[in-house]
């Protein structure tokens, strides 16, 4: 899984990388553009949340039939919300832009960006699904092959749509998003393939109406939680982009630059998340507590261990990875700041971001949306709006790893205290 991660972040930054050859309007547009590709994210992944939790505890409880029917059958329940958030999102893309600040040819730039990536969307973001339904029985290394090589094909494909090559003409920000496009549908037909003839998680036969929605109303006890609560992060990164928006294009670039940097220091980290779900799930239906404690406390402090390193890297490293983005010098000095200073507060975010994996994996979805909630809400918005007020810019970024390092503290303390409860009723019994 770190293998996938690595090259999904690697093809994000890449992504990054060729459009602020573009300039720094074009670097704008993309940054504009991420809270709303984070939204259908957010969703995918809460649908793969569900999957890969109801999946697991059917594994762990030896009920193959139900296996199928819940992997089968999310996909289609994922296609069709995939297809309504991107109609939705296509006729209101303008308007959804410009409340988060983009202006001029900023805002044509990433109109034209979303209306080509919702155009794959439905397809597209059906690998997230079924990959978790692939990791739901143990099996991490084949949906980590099928990441890894989307993002091989996406890093190809990138340089040949947004600066063209022999016949295919320069598409610039657009060219980007197609590439993105091609490279998800090849997944998806790979994602499939898997799914179907290796790992026989797939029965294509009709098995009735109500039959379907029972499985949709299992996966979407987890999910939807899941998927709204997921949909806060990127619902207050639009409110955060807005805020830096009131300091110039220059700062959106910055910071949308340092955001890919950032989350490629994370992939580590989510690999080791994404494997939990599969692990605590299982243990959990077999009503092995003491395994799941035991993989939640070895987890929490190797993300510890992480982020102190993270830190401690990005002092001589931020600078020389800003250059690689910018030659203008206010721009360097941002996102090298954006490092240092999100990375403080990174140390124990991933804490956080493994209790709610696993609340989800024991099906304690309100639990970890609550979580969420806490660090969003409460903690993300208050915090950076107040550090934009007293301190500008840098006062935003302070806000941000603050509520970071806030949330992963309370999530520590309130799993523990769950699990030694869970452990002395189990005892009793």
């Amino acid at each position: 899984m770190a293998m996938a991660f690595f090259a999904m972040m690697a093809f994000n930054l890449v992504d990054t990388w060729f459009v602020s050859k573009l300039g720094t309007e074009a670097l704008a547009a993309m940054g504009f553009t991420f809270p709303l590709v984070m939204i259908t994210h957010a969703i995918a992944m809460g649908l793969g949340m569900g999957v890969s939790s109801t999946v697991s505890r059917a594994i762990g409880s030896q009920d193959n039939d139900e296996v199928q029917r819940l992997s089968t059958y999310s996909l289609l329940l994922t296609f069709i919300i995939m297809l309504i958030l991107s109609v939705v999102v296509f006729i209101f893309r303008f308007e959804l832009l410009g409340l988060l600040g983009a202006e001029g040819f900023a805002l044509e730039l990433s109109s034209r960006y979303m209306a080509w990536w919702l155009l794959f969307t439905p397809i597209g973001l059906l690998p997230m699904v079924g990959n978790s339904a692939i990791r739901s029985t143990g099996d991490t290394l084949r949906p980590g092959i099928i990441m890894s090589v989307g993002a091989l094909i996406n890093v190809g494909l990138d340089p040949i749509f947004i600066f063209g090559w022999g016949p295919v003409p320069a598409m610039g920000v657009t060219g980007a998003a197609l590439a993105t496009g091609i490279s998800r549908i090849i997944t998806f037909v790979w994602a499939i393939w898997l799914m179907h003839s290796r790992c026989h998680l797939l029965n294509l036969s009709w098995i009735g109406a109500r039959k379907v929605l029972d499985s949709w109303k299992s996966v979407l006890q987890t999910a939807l939680p899941s998927s709204v609560t997921s949909m806060l992060a990127p619902l207050a990164g639009g409110v955060i982009v807005r805020l830096i928006a009131s300091h110039g294009e220059a700062a959106v670039a910055a910071t949308a630059a340092g955001q890919r940097i950032e989350y490629f220091t994370y992939l580590v980290p989510m690999a080791m998340g994404a494997t939990l779900v599969p692990i605590i799930g299982q243990n959990w239906g077999a009503g092995r507590i003491d395994r799941v404690r035991e993989v939640w406390r070895k987890t929490n402090w190797f993300g510890i261990a992480y982020g102190v390193a993270s830190l401690l890297l990005a002092f001589p490293l931020a600078r020389p990875a800003a250059e690689l983005f910018s030659d203008d010098p206010y721009i360097i000095e941002l996102i090298s700041n954006y490092l240092v200073i999100i990375l403080c507060g990174s140390i124990v975010i991933h804490s956080e971001v493994h209790t709610g994996f696993a609340f989800n994996a024991i099906q304690r979805p309100l639990t970890a949306s609550f979580l969420r909630m806490i660090r969003y809400v409460f903690l993300l918005i208050p915090l950076t709006w107040l550090g934009g007020r007293l301190f500008g810019i840098y006062g935003i970024y302070a806000g941000m790893a603050a509520s970071f390092g806030i949330a992963g503290i309370i999530s520590i303390l309130w799993f523990a205290t769950f699990i030694r409860r869970q452990e002395a009723v189990y005892n009793r019994n």
